[in-house]
């Protein structure tokens, strides 16, 4: 494995689960319809990559009588019919990755309606920005995230739904779905596997000759599938995982989809992303999946977005999605490596794990040009901050990277303020709330706010609405105090003026003692009774405030 390739994957791990719902989202026009179930029946033909579909909807309208059935389908798939459940045929208009059907004639108080769909297409879609493959039919290996619009889905936020999947593959394939596989059938040239999604989702799907091995651990079922590897590697992984899913069952409460899968992809195919993360699925490419050693801070934030980003999804986007992803990863993080390798990676990385995303990160981002070109610097050094709680869909990846590092770090300040146990009691009450919903921001704040009795919208506002970040300068004076010394100290603001509550640490030989202040001013004064003669003074000696630094 070349460093250069792992460097590469990691770097972009981050890249993926937003973009696409940004997309989704912003050309959709409103409607009623929402999808109850989908029964979808999908022949692979990987030799000629295409791919036929039988799609069976059970449609709901509450709303206008009569109105068009808007769906979403990618436009490299063709529908040649649309009929009611009689079979009568209904009339339809396909143009790029939409389609709108009139329903059939029923009475006003009748609010369903079933609809079957055929369609076919060769399925190889790329996105130019991140050079990925977000579905791909070929001879080895077939896949398609939701985000593609494989299937006929409402619009968003009513596209989530239960149904079941059949899958008729090559004899020799094995297939990892959104659901639960129920049945396996051997045909003479051919395979297929039945899925029964309980838990309304979008739908994602990989098929190949995959080395797999499914297990239920803890009442959850999961799965590893490697393009090639021995068991030893699948059960390293297996267990890795259910680590993981099983930590974060313990904060959040419970885990939201019907099992969990691990899936291996080629790296050409994933181009300049590192890992991709779709409702139970998480997708990786060979150079994360090494044989005896764990990128923890990868696979913690890509599982965490079965929480963040798919069971709940940020109205503004990554703040939320990314955001608490990254936050919920640096948790585990410091639940195994402790606290102080936790505020390091805050502020520096974590060299170990190529992870980049920290408070030097984002420094040194800014001080730099914005990288004019297609390279992976230019969409790592992004050379601009923005207000993370103001949504700039011209600008997902920048979001995408500022939520990443600064947003991380902003949440950790957020629960060194509120205290540990409210800010996970927070967490678990917002995805109790808006569990397969959308959430904004002030929505999180509330929450919050709740846990842990105190008003926040200070805090949102100063960190979420405004770019930038304080800069701080300490100056002291010393005089004997009977037996004791008086340090008078002077923090002054160097930028704008934030409110923060901060460390000083009094520094003689290998001792430190640390006191509290409260900052809420351009200039501050305060004064300490010591019993020693500091030999130096620290201001935030833990690097616990996201601030400007000679360090950077």
């Amino acid at each position: 494995m070349k460093f250069q390739t792992v460097t590469r994957a990691i770097i972009f791990f981050l890249l993926l689960t937003f973009v696409f719902s940004m997309a989704v989202s912003a050309q959709e026009p409103p409607s009623a319809w929402q999808t109850e179930y989908i029964d979808l029946a999908v022949t692979l033909e990987p030799g000629r990559g295409v791919m036929r579909v039988e799609a069976g909807l059970l449609l709901n309208n509450p709303g206008v009588d009569n109105e068009d059935i808007l769906l979403t389908l990618n436009h490299q798939l063709r529908v040649e019919s649309v009929t009611d459940e009689s079979g009568r045929s209904l009339a339809f208009k396909q143009i790029g990755d939409s389609f709108a059907v009139h329903p059939p004639e029923q009475p006003p108080e009748q609010k369903t309606c079933a609809i079957h769909v055929r369609y076919r297409g060769s399925f190889h879609e790329r996105l130019p920005e991140l050079d990925l493959l977000n579905a791909w039919i070929g001879p080895r290996i077939a896949y398609a995230f939701h985000s593609s619009r494989w299937y006929p889905q409402t619009l968003e936020i009513r596209r989530r739904s239960r149904g079941r999947i059949t899958f008729l593959v090559p004899k020799e394939w094995t297939v990892a779905s959104s659901g639960r596989l129920t049945a396996t059938e051997i045909l003479p040239a051919a395979k297929r596997c039945t899925f029964a999604v309980a838990t309304p989702v979008e739908f994602s799907f990989a098929a190949a000759e995959f080395v797999h091995h499914r297990e239920k651990i803890d009442g959850l079922e999961l799965g590893i599938f490697f393009l090639k590897g021995e068991r030893n590697k699948i059960d390293f992984y297996l267990k890795k995982c259910s680590e993981l899913i099983g930590y974060y069952k313990d904060c959040y409460g419970f885990f939201p989809y019907d099992g969990y899968n691990l899936i291996e992809l080629p790296q050409a195919l994933l181009g300049k992303t590192g890992a991709a993360s779709y409702e139970g699925l998480t997708f990786f490419p060979e150079a994360l999946l090494p044989e005896r050693f764990f990128y923890a801070p990868v696979f913690a934030h890509e599982i965490s977005h079965c929480w963040w980003g798919n069971c709940v999804r940020g109205a503004e986007g990554p703040v939320i999605n990314e955001g608490l992803a990254q936050i919920s990863m640096g948790l585990y993080i410091k639940k195994n490596r402790g606290r102080k390798f936790f505020w390091n990676m805050l502020k520096d990385g974590a060299p170990e794990y190529l992870s980049m995303h920290s408070a030097r990160l984002f420094f040194q981002a800014l001080k730099l040009s914005k990288i004019k070109d297609d390279s992976l610097e230019a969409l790592l050094m992004r050379g601009e901050d923005l207000e993370l709680g103001i949504p700039a869909k011209d600008k997902f990846t920048t979001m995408h990277m500022l939520s990443s590092s600064k947003g991380f770090f902003i949440y950790a300040m957020l629960r060194e303020l509120i205290g540990p146990e409210a800010f996970q009691q927070g967490l678990r009450g917002a995805l109790k709330q808006f569990a397969w919903k959308i959430m904004t921001l002030e929505d999180l704040r509330a929450q919050f706010e709740k846990a842990g009795g105190r008003n926040l919208q200070w805090f949102f506002e100063q960190w979420f609405m405004r770019k930038g970040a304080p800069e701080f300068a300490i100056n002291c004076w010393y005089a004997e105090h009977s037996k004791n010394w008086l340090v008078q100290v002077m923090i002054t603001q160097l930028r704008d003026v934030y409110r923060v509550k901060a460390e000083i640490g009094f520094i003689k030989g290998a001792f430190c003692e640390i006191r509290e202040i409260e900052i809420n001013a351009r200039e501050t004064k305060f004064s300490f009774l010591l019993p020693f003669k500091p030999q130096n003074v620290r201001f935030d000696p833990d690097y616990k405030i996201l601030r400007w630094s000679e360090q950077f």
